[in-house]
């Protein structure tokens, strides 16, 4: 057989061969990545379950690919927090209450309510902050 025809078999083969492990490999990496979109979507519903609204549209993004608008929303995160504004104070009084009313519907959050007020009640008050004494004057 020709020397150049064996050469070029042999290529061929280890091209297939090599093509072959290099799309394992990006598979691989794919359904990894794959995975962690289907977590970052499962997240996002429990997120937006118990009132978060912020998050959860960063994380559906993710999800989808959009990183454009992803990072869009993270910058109007930052200027709400640089802002001061008081949206993200709300939404976290939200959630609050939204996980609050869901501890209060089941026996075992209510006894755990109720564990954490005997707690409270339990302990000795806390004096109220008071200015420093002034100093005795002196005679």
């Amino acid at each position: 057989m020709n020397p150049t025809v064996v050469i070029w078999i042999l290529a061929a083969v280890v091209a297939v061969l090599v093509g072959r492990e290099v799309g394992k490999r990006l598979f691989d990496v794919n359904a990894k990545l794959m995975a962690k979109k289907r977590a970052a979507q499962v997240l996002a519903a429990k997120l937006r379950d118990n009132g978060l609204k912020l998050l959860p549209a960063l994380l559906e993004d993710f999800a989808v690919g959009d990183v454009q608008d992803m990072v869009e929303k993270i910058h109007d995160v930052a200027k709400l927090v640089e802002s001061g504004s008081d949206a993200i104070e709300k939404e976290l009084e939200q959630t609050y209450e939204n996980v609050l009313g869901k501890k209060l519907t089941t026996p075992e959050g209510m006894a755990l309510i109720k564990a954490k007020i005997a707690e409270i009640e339990g302990a000795p008050a806390a004096a109220p902050a008071t200015a420093p004494a002034a100093a005795p004057a002196k005679s």
